[in-house]
């Protein structure tokens, strides 16, 4: 008789988390960053989102395209 073991979930999963800008909701920035799987509500994936987002954007990950100005 062999031994089954049982295969455990993973602990962490990947999230999407979408920025927003408040004035103008049209223009929009989605990440993705792990966080511990099932959802633990005395962690705020918000600013794990966000850590995320300015680690991706220290390592160059998240670059800029270009830079134009506004008309106004």
């Amino acid at each position: 008789m062999s031994d089954i073991k049982k295969i455990e979930e993973p602990k962490t999963r990947y999230y999407r988390a979408t920025f927003v800008d408040a004035a103008c909701v049209d223009m929009q920035i989605t990440v993705e960053f792990e966080a511990p799987f099932p959802r633990d509500e005395s962690i705020d994936y918000s600013q794990l989102a966000l850590r995320s987002f300015l680690e991706q954007v220290s390592a160059d990950h998240i670059k800029i395209r270009d830079i134009e100005p506004i008309e106004t």
